[in-house]
């Protein structure tokens, strides 16, 4: 890395993608030898699962698992590097390539699947419960939920073969679009190209009329774009409807409550639960509105900073989360280190570079990756210690794990980042020396706790009434789209905050709708989850971490009930969800204290 102590926004500092591929040839030659490899696999086993015994069974699994982590790291390296250049020419064949080499390996291997959903349910348990196959247990036996859900071997291979050109192509265009939508704006020093993600980082600022024109800028650089956006969506979603039908499901969230393994009845008693305390978010808005001399709060003031936080650049981030890591447990600080150590962070922000942050869990027998935008905020800090949460995550699942059972559902895969933020954000109020920096952060955590359980419901009851309207028969445009938008928004804010006409747009960005249907509940359920865990941490200091370890190297070998219960949190109860707003009650209450 070439970054220096004084260099803004984690200049130079890009991730080194050659342990996963050497180069875009390197990974054509290898991407070709997996596919023959899932076509000897399919030639070795096909029509033989039924006569497995565990030992037999074992060694197919471990041959599936060396498949599977060889075709992570290559589609790893090419999704990561055309998430740092949209644009560039051999980034979109190379993802090409992948699209159909990807449909290639998944209708070789398909059929070990179908045979083994096929299987008797008394012979399947037989084979699940031998000694030999104990690491995938448990991913044997959730499979089989899919069961009533699969098609046929041959329709299971057309729809394969029709993916990248029915979805990823709508995905890609809608990622293309935000990722490389600029215009210029002044946000202090002088006009400048800015992205989506530099236009809503302007909303951190102290200025308010900075504020008000980046938000009004925003929506009008979407507003052109905004009929095409709402195609990529309204596509997508007619065609996961189709799916649907054709799969037998009864609502469009099941199949993401699958996936998470958790109950579709507990996850809406969750949302009602959660807009049940609209009104403590209503509170805080009406104090923050006192606070900045306001009668009402608009939607630019909704972050605007009480107390003015101080830049952070990036040396002074990496030591931040160093020292919070490492007071929780050495071994995490240990994890995030790697990340730096090993260049596999790319922080940077610059044009063609995706908006957002994430972290690649890429493959059980490698090191995961994290993308972000780092502009010098505090948030910035908190952004960074999230996705090392989700990193911390998949080291110590890939450890024990294998490669069919280190992942979890979305649900549950959050709860680690978010964990990990607060570990952050506790060493920071500790050692803060800046009192406008202290009640700055005071105040964000609030503000990032509303965004995360009570927007990302928001978010999710918006995904809901689309899929509803689109099931029966509306086609999904930009203003249908924004009226749905505004609608559920205003159930949130109500009278307390005043939202400007260009936020109908505020859907039109947003790439969870178009990569993962129902992905922000998971958000939702993470954040409370963690706030109940968080209080336990509290309560029982350094015992608490070797059981919190264990949860995470706990990976996906179990369900996150099952994960979770070790722990003191019980899904099947309905109160459950109760200590985290008891902890955001909490908050609220030490933000109003600190501003007063």
């Amino acid at each position: 890395m070439t970054t220096t102590d004084s260099a803004p926004r984690a200049e130079g500092v890009h991730w080194d993608l050659s342990p996963l591929a050497t180069s875009a040839d390197d990974c054509r030659t290898r991407l070709a030898a997996a596919i023959d490899d899932c076509r000897a696999f399919e030639l070795r086993h096909r029509g033989q699962i039924a006569a497995f015994d565990g030992a037999t069974l074992a060694d197919a699994l471990a041959e599936l698992c060396r498949i599977e982590n060889e075709l992570g790291r290559l589609h790893s390296y090419t999704s990561l590097r055309e998430s740092v250049d949209v644009s560039d020419p051999e980034n979109q064949d190379l993802d090409a390539l992948m699209d159909r080499s990807m449909v290639e390996a998944a209708n070789a291997l398909r059929f070990f699947e179908l045979e083994w959903l096929e299987l008797d349910d008394a012979l399947a348990d037989g084979l699940a419960t031998a000694p030999e196959v104990a690491g995938d247990r448990h991913h044997l036996l959730a499979e089989r939920r899919f069961k009533r859900h699969m098609l046929s071997e041959p329709e299971e291979r057309m729809l394969g073969e029709r993916s990248p050109a029915a979805a990823s192509a709508w995905q890609s265009l809608f990622g293309r679009i935000t990722s490389t939508l600029e215009t210029d704006f002044d946000s202090g020093d002088g006009v400048e190209p800015h992205t989506i993600d530099r236009l809503l980082a302007c909303v951190r600022n102290p200025d308010r009329g900075l504020r008000m024109r980046a938000l009004e800028t925003l929506y009008a650089t979407l507003g052109p774009n905004a009929p095409t956006l709402a195609h990529c969506y309204d596509t997508l979603v007619g065609d996961r409807l189709a799916m649907d039908r054709l799969r037998n499901y009864d609502d469009p969230m099941d199949p993401t409550h699958l996936r998470n393994e958790v109950p579709g009845p507990a996850i809406e008693t969750m949302m009602s639960t959660v807009e049940g305390h609209y009104g403590l978010a209503h509170r805080w808005f009406r104090v923050k509105a006192r606070l900045l001399g306001l009668d009402r709060l608009h939607l630019a003031d909704q972050y605007a900073p009480l107390g003015e936080a101080r830049e952070v650049l990036w040396p002074e981030a990496r030591t931040i989360i160093d020292s919070s890591f490492r007071a929780f447990s050495p071994r995490i600080g240990d994890i995030a280190d790697g990340f730096f150590a090993d260049q596999r962070i790319d922080a940077e922000p610059r044009t063609g570079k995706r908006g957002g942050a994430f972290c690649a869990s890429v493959a059980q027998d490698a090191q995961p990756f994290m993308l972000m935008n780092y502009t010098d905020r505090m948030d910035d800090v908190m952004t960074l210690a999230h996705e090392l949460g989700h990193g911390m995550h998949f080291t110590l699942a890939a450890e024990r794990q294998t490669a069919l059972s280190f992942h979890t559902g979305l649900a549950l895969a959050e709860v680690p980042s978010t964990f990990a933020e607060m570990i952050a954000f506790d060493h920071l109020l500790a050692n803060e020396a800046d009192e406008a920096t202290r009640t700055a952060l005071v105040c964000e955590r609030v503000e990032g706790s509303f965004a995360t359980v009570f927007r990302q419901t928001v978010l999710a009851r918006y995904e809901q009434e689309a899929y509803r309207q689109r099931g029966e028969g509306t086609t999904l445009t930009d203003d249908r789209l924004s009226t749905i938008w505004w609608d559920q928004n205003a159930s949130y804010y109500g009278d307390a905050v005043e939202m400007p006409d260009g936020y109908r747009l505020g859907w039109s960005y947003i790439p969870h709708f178009i990569s993962t249907r129902f992905y922000t509940y998971a958000y939702v359920f993470a954040h409370l989850v963690t706030l109940a865990l968080y209080a336990q941490y509290r309560a029982q200091g350094e015992d608490f971490v070797p059981k919190y370890l264990d949860f995470l190297a706990g990976g996906g070998s179990a369900s996150p009930a099952a994960l979770l219960r070790p722990l003191g949190v019980d899904l099947d109860d309905p109160a459950c969800w109760e200590p985290g707003f008891a902890e955001m009650e909490r908050m609220v209450m030490r933000a109003e204290e600190m501003t007063a």
